[in-house]
C-alpha cells in the first residue's frame, strides 16, 4: 500500500513540478518554511498525504480514497491573486488526466482551504486537497 501511495504522490508532483503554465518557484515533496525562502521561491508548494479511507473488495484486494494536499504558500504583494493564479495551474494540470497515466481510478479537487497561522503577512497559504481512488494488492 505505501508503495503505491508514494507512487501517486510522486506522479502528481512530477506533474506540478514540470508544468510550465505558472512559474513556481519551490516544489518540494516535504513542508516548507516560508521564512527561509529567497523570494525568488514563491509561490512555493509542498505535498503531503492526509486522511485515506480504505475497504476490502476481495481476500487481497483493497479500494482506497486518499487525501492528497498540495499545499501552496505565497509572499509579498497581491497575495490573494498570486494564491489563486497557481490554485488554477495546479488544478489544470492534475486534472488534466484524471488517472493520473493509468496509476489511480479517480483524481479530483474536493476543496481548497485557507490556512492562517498567527500573523501570516507577508505570507497567504492554501490547502489543494484532492481526492485519489485506487486499488492496490496486499
Amino acid at each position: 500500500m505505501a508503495n503505491k501511495r508514494e507512487t501517486i504522490v510522486k506522479k502528481c508532483f512530477d506533474l506540478v513540478k514540470a508544468q510550465n503554465s505558472v512559474k513556481l518557484g519551490k516544489v518540494e515533496r516535504d513542508p516548507i518554511i516560508p521564512e527561509e525562502l529567497a523570494k525568488t521561491a514563491f509561490p512555493a508548494v509542498y505535498f503531503e498525504t492526509s486522511n485515506e479511507d480504505i475497504e476490502m473488495l476481495t481476500g487481497t484486494q483493497m479500494r482506497a480514497e486518499l487525501e492528497l494536499a498540495v499545499v501552496v504558500i505565497v509572499g509579498g504583494e497581491k497575495r490573494d491573486t498570486q494564491r489563486n493564479i497557481a490554485i488554477a495551474a495546479i488544478e489544470k494540470t492534475l486534472m488534466a488526466d484524471r488517472t493520473l497515466g493509468n496509476n489511480v481510478e479517480d483524481c479530483r479537487l474536493t476543496r481548497v482551504e485557507s490556512i492562517t497561522t498567527g500573523e501570516s503577512a507577508p505570507f497567504a497559504s492554501c490547502r489543494m486537497i484532492f481526492l485519489v481512488e485506487y486499488c492496490y494488492s496486499v
